[in-house]
């Protein structure tokens, strides 16, 4: 297959990685001076980094061809990069609240954190362990946006589904109320997505019900993907959501099974996406004809 017209020759990374990394630190930095000036936690917790930094994710996986991605292992680098990014600024601010003795910090909300140094060492010796395995997280979740290239008219609807799961998740974790986090609803999404396919496909050279038929199913297993994959978070003990409750037991056996009804619904969502986005397309074809 040839290369579009204006893709660039060579990977642009800094282009791609320089405005999400700057906007991580600054969420990081601001989170921590609100924190600081004693701003009740209740509203510094909505300014999450980790929160903001799946959402950034989710954006360069998507826009990664855009800026002349053609493979995946030319994201590794840079998916250590960002993981040593943000555990540099981690890093930094617990030594900040450490050293000026800063508790309103969250930095350093942990018993014993100014008692003595080894106690800080620990912490950022944790923080850079973790560098590792958060770079193959990183890598997976942005390999997953660049995956769906080969239907580009899926990858922007794909990347709203996982930001509309990613906040609903937070929303519930946070304890919001349920009206409030509800809001975010990723079925009211992949509807509304399925409009948004059959109305692009045409102008994407997608002109017929068949062509359409793969890129609707792939976006809704894409949508149950990310529901399941908020069930696995779920599913350990430091949030409860709607995804999944473990305290019913049997955990590993119940999550298998979600599995199992995530690719069946997936499928069938996928023809409810297909035939929305086949009437949609039917309507709005003559508009470009004529």
């Amino acid at each position: 297959m040839s290369k579009e017209a204006g893709e660039p020759a060579h990977p642009e990374y800094r282009r791609w990685l320089g405005g999400p990394m700057l906007l991580i630190a600054a969420v990081i930095i601001l989170r921590f001076v609100l924190e600081v000036e004693r701003v009740p936690k209740d509203i510094t917790r909505l300014i999450s980094a980790n929160v903001a930094g799946g959402l950034l994710l989710i954006y360069l996986g998507a826009v990664a061809p855009l800026r002349g991605i053609t493979r995946v292992k030319q994201m590794v680098l840079p998916a250590l990069v960002w993981s040593a990014w943000v555990s540099a600024w981690d890093t930094l601010a617990l030594i900040v609240a450490a050293v000026f003795h800063l508790p309103g910090s969250h930095f350093a909300d942990a018993p014993g954190m100014f008692q003595n140094w080894g106690h800080v060492g620990m912490h950022i010796f944790s923080h850079l362990v973790l560098i590792l395995p958060s770079t193959l997280i990183v890598l997976g979740l942005m390999s997953l946006l660049f995956s769906l290239r080969r239907w580009p008219v899926i990858v922007a609807p794909s990347a709203v589904l996982g930001g509309l799961v990613t906040l609903r998740y937070a929303a519930e974790a946070m304890n919001f109320a349920p009206t409030t986090a509800a809001a975010w609803s990723s079925t009211v999404g992949i509807l509304l997505c399925a409009l948004y396919v059959g109305g692009i496909g045409p102008r994407m050279g997608l002109t017929s019900a068949r062509q359409l038929i793969i890129p609707s199913l792939v976006l809704a297993w894409m949508w149950r993907f990310w529901t399941f994959l908020a069930a696995l978070l779920s599913a350990t003990p430091l949030y409860k959501t709607h995804f999944f409750d473990p305290s019913q037991g049997r955990v590993a056996v119940r999550l298998l099974e979600l599995f199992g009804v995530a690719v069946v619904a997936g499928a069938v969502a996928g023809i409810l996406v297909w035939g929305i986005a086949v009437w949609t397309s039917r309507v709005v074809q003559p508009a470009h004809a004529a």
